[in-house]
């Protein structure tokens, strides 16, 4: 239902436009109905917590290009922000283009929506639309959209045994517990850190490893691995330091230890199965084997 909705979005033509505008009516449950107005661009306002990059990429001047020649293809979605002002819920990056190619105006569809559904519309829409999402815009949606269902808890009507939050959030995001909690630690990284992975500069299990450690021993990470680049960051060394804040406080020479530690695995030689089975015929077993290994080495 969400993605046949939206996806109308895409569509010029005035009747398909007139069945958005009820399906949108329907998919957020909607008390009043919906308007599709040409608003002006400077009576637009961001939305405080919204979790999506607006950058003037090359992605950002190709969409400019695109608004300049055939206008905006999709209205925005916005919310009455008092006076004359809107705020926008969908549609950031249209917008930003529109004005960097000098539009002053732009189509949009008027709702009005509480707090919560406000953060689901920005969301929902955002999810369909985007192509591409970094893993820090995942990690903030979801922790909005954990915030809000967390705050419903209590309301009347909530089956706690039905409607557990992560299920909730499972079917929302079409994805799993595992990998909503997983997102959900990220939020507990620097915002340093949380740069450094949307650029893929460090991996995300190492990135999630790190998040149960202290912001200073984040900084200390950041300064050696990042900053200076002196040594290389994987989910084997994060753990590890994960592990020892566990244990005791963590000096920083604890940590330049563990992420120094590459020697051991460049010294390390490991044999394929492949590579060691066409010769085990030749011995009676694996212990004969090794040995005749090791005299091999000595005499070499």
């Amino acid at each position: 239902m969400a993605n046949d909705v939206l996806s109308l979005l895409c569509d010029r033509n005035e009747s398909k436009k007139t069945t958005y505008m009820n399906g949108l009516n329907e998919l957020f449950g909607l008390c009043k109905t919906v308007k599709l107005e040409t608003v002006q661009i400077v009576n637009l306002m961001e939305k405080e917590n919204h979790p999506f990059k607006v950058i003037d990429d090359a992605s950002m001047k190709a969409l400019a290009e695109s608004i300049s020649r055939v206008g905006v293809m999709q209205p925005i979605i916005v919310r009455p922000a008092g006076g004359c002002k809107y705020e926008i819920l969908s549609g950031h990056r249209r917008t930003r283009a529109s004005e960097l190619c000098g539009k002053t105006e732009i189509e949009a569809v008027i709702v009005e929506a509480d707090d919560e559904l406000a953060n689901r519309i920005v969301i929902l829409t955002n999810f369909h639309q985007r192509t591409i999402r970094y893993p820090s815009e995942i990690a903030k949606s979801y922790q909005i959209r954990y915030n809000d269902l967390k705050k419903r808890k209590n309301s009347n009507g909530w089956n706690c045994e039905t409607d557990k939050l992560d299920r909730i959030m499972e079917r929302e995001f079409a994805t799993s517990k595992s990998k909503i909690y997983m997102y959900l630690r990220l939020n507990y990284l620097t915002d340093e850190l949380l740069e450094a992975l949307d650029n893929k500069k460090i991996k995300l299990k190492a990135a999630v490893e790190i998040s149960y450690v202290s912001e200073e021993i984040q900084n200390i990470i950041y300064d050696y691995v990042l900053e200076r680049e002196i040594y290389k960051l994987n989910v084997r060394k994060a753990g590890k330091i994960k592990r020892l804040s566990i244990e005791k406080e963590v000096s920083e020479e604890d940590i330049q230890k563990i992420l120094s530690d590459d020697e051991k695995i460049k010294n390390d030689i490991y044999f394929g199965t492949s590579e060691i089975e066409k010769y085990k015929h030749k011995f009676k077993n694996n212990e004969e084997m090794k040995k005749a290994i090791i005299n091999f080495l000595e005499s070499y």
